[in-house]
C-alpha cells in the first residue's frame, strides 16, 4: 500500500528522525489507479473523483484547493491536495485566563498534489502530479475513519430516517446497521456521520417547520386522501398555536366505533413543548383505535374550546360519551360544545386521590377503601343503592365533614357507573387508561426534540403499526374458534362477531348455564316474558352492546338457536369498519410515485440479495460466485455522483422524508411552551416513601403485627 525510501535510522528520540521520517512515503497501487502527467479528463469533477478514489485506495484523504479562472470565468487550472497539506495553526497566546480547547492538527506541511489545466478543447489534462507524502497512510484497521471511506449512501440515509420514525436515534441506528453489515469497517460511515444526517434534517426543516407540515396536509388532501381533514390556528404574529387532523381511515373508524371517546394530554413529544392529545376509542376487537390527533399550545379553556369545535367540524356531535381526567377547563368546554353528550370523569384518577386526601395510613390499614371500592366500582348498582352505600360507609368512618368527599359526591353523576347505565355503550369506557396506554404507545415513536414535521412522520409510523395490528386481527377472524358449550348459538356467534368478542360472549353463554333459574313465564299481547332469578347480579346487567347471560338463558328456554338480529350491534361484528361505514375511501395514492417506485425497487433488491445469501447456505463456492457477481455489477454501475461533497444535500433530504420546504414562510413555527407537563413531575411524600415500589406490610417491633406502619407511628399496645 505504501513505499518508504531513503529512511534515516538514527535514535528514535532524535529530532532528525521525526523531521525526516515522512519525506519519502509514496502510495503503492496499480498503474490504472494512479494519475500521470498528461492524463486527460472531460471536466473538473471527473478528475477530482479519480484523485479521490486514488487516495481512498492508498489510504489518504483528498480535498479541492485553489482554482484559477480566465476573463470568461472559466476554470483554467485546478489544484487537488492531500487533506493533510498545509501548516498547522500555532496558538501563541499567553493569556492564561482564556480557556483553551485541547485540539490536534492533521496538517503536516508537505503538500502532495494533483494539478490539472484546461486543454483548450473543453477538457483538462494533468499538468503536475506529486505523489510523495511526509506521513504514513491509513491501514486496514483505520481506513474506515478516512473521509473518503465515509459516505452516506441512499441506503444509509433511508435507514437513518426509517429508524428515526421508530424513535431509534442515530447512535442506536449506527449500532444496528453495524450488526446488519457485520463490522464497523464495512458500515461506510461513523456514528458522527449518522448524527450529522439527523442534524441536517432539522436544519433543513428549520423555520419552515409549520409551513412544511401544513403544506404536507394540503398535498395529502388534494393528491393522496381526499377524506383527510385538518384544522389549524395561528396567533397575532402568525405562529402556529393549534393543529387538528384526521385521515380517511380514522374518520371511517369514528363513524363505526365513535360512540365513546377518551382523550388525555401527553407531553415531551416535540421540541416546542406543544401538548399532544390523541382521541381514542375501542374497536370491534376491544383494542384502542385512534380517531384524531391534536397539538395544542397549552392546556387551557381557549385551547380546549378550539379543539372541541374542530372535532365537531370534522366529526359532528354523534359521540355519546366523552371520558377525560378531572380537568376543570376541559369539563367546561365539553359541556358547552357538546350539550347533549355525557361527560365522564376518569374513575381511576379520582380513586387514586383518596390516600392523599384522607391520609395514607388510614386508607392502607382501615377497611374503608375496600368497602368503598365495592360500592364505587359496581356496574350493577342503581343510583339509590350507590347513594345509600356511600352514605353508610362515610358515616361508619365518620367522614361526613370531609370537604373533598362532599365535592366528589356532588360530582357523582360524572364518574359513578350507576349514572351511565341508562344508555347502551356509555359504560364502555370508565377511565382514561385507554388514552394513557395510547400515549405510552405513541411515546415509543417520538422524541422531545422532534420538529413538528418529524413528529408527524413518527406519529404516522405509530398509526401504521396500530392499523397493521388491526389487520392481523381481521385476518385471524377468518379462523373459526372452537365452541365450548356445544350449543348451536355459539356457531352463530362465531360467524357474526370478531374472535375477541366471541370469547367474551362465550363467557356469557357459559354463565347462562349456571345458577340462574326461571321463576315465572307468561304471555301478553303475543309477547313471551320470563322472570329470572340471578343470585349474583340481581338481574342487572352492564350494557356494552351484546347480550348478557340472562338474554342467552331466555333464548335457550325459548328454543331459539341464534341471536335475533335486532340484538346484534354492528360495531362488534367482523370487519365492521368496512361493512357499516358510509364513508367511501378512495384508493390511497403516493404523493411521489417515482420516489415510491424507486424505494420499492430498492427494497426488492435488498430482499433478493438477502435471499441469495441465504440460498448459498455457507457454501464457499456459491458465496464466492455472489461476490464476483457483485464486483462486476459495481464496476458496471459506478455512480460517483453519490459522493457526499457533491450530492445536493437538501434535494436528497426532501426526497427521503417526503417533506418539501416552501420558498416563502407563511406560517411560523410554534412558540416554546413551558406549561403543565414540561417540568419534572413533583413527587409527593407518600410516593417517595414507597421508592417506586408497591406498599408492602412489614412487622412492627412494637405491636408485633404485620401492618403498614412501624414502631415510630404505631398506635397499638405492647
Amino acid at each position: 500500500m505504501l513505499n518508504k525510501i531513503n529512511t534515516l535510522d538514527p535514535s528514535p528520540n532524535s529530532d532528525d528522525f521525526i523531521r525526516d521520517l515522512g519525506d519519502d512515503w509514496i502510495p503503492d497501487c496499480s498503474t490504472e489507479q494512479k494519475p500521470y502527467v498528461g492524463q486527460l479528463f472531460p471536466d473538473v469533477d471527473t478528475s477530482f473523483i479519480f484523485y479521490h478514489h486514488y487516495g481512498s485506495t492508498c489510504g489518504f484523504d483528498s480535498r479541492r484547493s485553489t482554482e484559477r479562472k480566465n476573463k470568461l470565468k472559466k476554470t483554467t487550472r485546478k489544484y487537488f491536495l492531500c487533506s493533510r497539506a498545509g501548516s498547522p495553526e500555532d496558538d501563541t497566546s499567553e493569556d492564561v485566563s482564556i480557556k483553551k480547547r485541547k485540539t490536534t492538527s492533521a496538517k503536516c506541511d508537505y503538500p502532495a498534489k494533483l494539478i490539472i489545466a484546461a486543454d483548450g478543447n473543453g477538457g483538462f489534462f494533468v499538468k503536475k502530479f506529486i505523489e510523495n507524502h511526509n506521513h504514513s497512510f491509513a491501514g486496514k484497521g483505520t481506513m474506515q475513519f478516512l473521509r473518503c471511506s465515509r459516505s452516506l449512501t441512499e441506503f444509509h440515509k433511508r435507514f437513518i430516517i426509517d429508524a428515526a420514525r421508530l424513535n431509534i436515534g442515530a447512535t442506536r441506528a449506527h449500532a444496528i446497521f453495524k450488526s446488519m453489515i457485520g463490522s464497523y469497517e464495512n458500515v461506510g460511515a461513523t456514528v458522527v456521520d449518522f448524527k450529522k444526517n439527523s442534524r441536517d434534517i432539522k436544519e433543513y426543516i428549520g423555520k419552515h417547520d409549520a409551513d412544511i407540515l401544513i403544506q404536507k396536509f394540503k398535498d395529502i388532501q388534494t393528491s393522496s386522501d381526499n377524506n383527510f381533514h385538518f384544522e389549524y390556528k395561528t396567533d397575532a404574529n402568525n405562529h402556529l398555536t393549534q393543529l387538528f387532523w384526521a385521515d380517511g381511515v380514522a374518520r371511517r373508524n369514528f363513524e363505526v366505533f365513535g360512540d365513546v371517546v377518551s382523550f388525555d394530554a401527553t407531553y415531551r413529544t416535540n421540541k416546542y413543548g406543544m401538548v399532544f392529545i390523541p382521541f381514542i376509542g375501542i374497536d370491534n376487537h376491544w383494542k384502542s383505535v385512534t380517531f384524531v390527533a391534536a397539538l395544542l399550545e397549552k392546556e387551557d379553556a381557549d385551547n380546549y374550546k378550539w379543539a372541541c369545535e374542530a372535532f365537531k367540524k370534522i366529526f359532528g356531535s354523534s359521540v355519546k360519551c366523552i371520558v377525560t381526567d378531572q380537568d376543570p377547563a376541559m369539563k367546561i368546554e365539553i359541556e358547552e360544545c357538546f350539550p347533549g353528550v355525557k361527560h365522564r370523569l376518569c374513575m381511576w384518577h379520582i380513586m387514586k386521590k383518596f390516600p392523599a386526601k384522607l391520609r395514607t395510613l388510614f386508607c392502607a390499614e382501615s377497611p374503608f377503601m375496600d368497602k368503598l371500592k365495592k360500592i364505587v366500582w359496581s356496574d350493577h348498582s342503581s343510583i339509590d343503592e350507590f347513594e345509600d352505600g356511600w352514605n353508610d360507609v362515610i358515616s361508619e368512618f365518620e367522614l361526613r365533614d370531609n370537604t373533598w368527599l362532599k365535592e366528589m359526591f356532588a360530582l357523582r353523576s360524572y364518574w359513578i357507573p350507576a349514572f351511565f347505565n341508562d344508555e347502551p355503550m356509555v359504560g364502555l369506557i370508565r377511565t382514561t387508561s385507554r388514552s394513557e396506554s395510547s400515549n405510552f404507545f405513541f411515546n415509543h415513536f417520538v422524541q422531545k426534540g422532534d420538529t413538528l414535521s418529524e413528529f408527524y412522520l413518527c406519529f404516522h409510523s405509530a398509526l401504521e403499526k396500530q392499523r397493521n395490528n388491526n389487520g392481523l386481527l381481521n385476518h385471524k377472524d377468518d379462523l373459526m374458534p372452537i365452541p365450548k358449550n356445544k350449543k348451536k348459538i355459539e356457531k352463530d356467534v362465531a360467524e357474526l362477531y370478531t374472535k375477541t368478542m366471541f370469547y367474551k360472549i362465550q363467557e356469557e353463554i357459559t354463565a347462562s348455564c349456571g345458577d340462574m333459574v326461571m321463576e315465572d313465564m307468561f304471555v301478553a299481547d303475543e309477547v313471551k316474558s320470563l322472570k329470572l332469578r340471578d343470585p349474583f347480579l340481581k338481574n342487572k346487567t352492564l350494557r356494552v352492546g351484546y347480550l348478557c347471560s340472562h338474554g342467552f338463558l331466555c333464548l335457550s328456554l325459548s328454543g331459539i338457536p341464534f341471536i335475533p338480529r335486532q340484538y346484534v350491534t354492528n360495531r362488534w361484528l367482523k370487519r365492521a369498519e368496512e361493512r357499516f361505514s358510509t364513508l367511501v375511501l378512495s384508493e390511497l395514492s403516493n404523493l411521489n410515485p417515482e420516489e415510491d417506485a424507486k424505494r420499492t425497487k430498492t427494497r426488492d433488491c435488498w430482499f433478493e440479495f438477502q435471499g441469495r445469501i441465504s440460498d448459498a447456505s455457507g457454501d464457499i463456492e456459491h458465496i464466492d460466485f455472489i461476490h464476483k457477481s457483485l464486483t462486476v455489477m459495481r464496476n458496471h454501475i459506478k455512480d460517483y455522483s453519490k459522493l457526499g461533497d457533491i450530492a445536493p444535500k437538501h434535494t436528497s433530504i426532501s426526497d427521503f422524508i417526503g417533506l418539501k420546504v416552501v420558498e416563502e414562510v407563511t406560517i411560523l413555527p410554534p412558540n416554546q411552551s413551558n406549561k403543565k407537563g414540561c417540568r419534572k413531575r413533583i413527587i409527593g411524600a407518600a410516593e417517595k416513601s414507597l421508592g417506586g415500589k408497591k406498599w408492602q406490610k412489614r412487622k412492627c417491633r412494637k405491636c408485633k403485627k404485620f401492618a403498614f406502619h412501624d414502631s415510630r407511628n404505631c398506635t397499638g399496645q405492647n
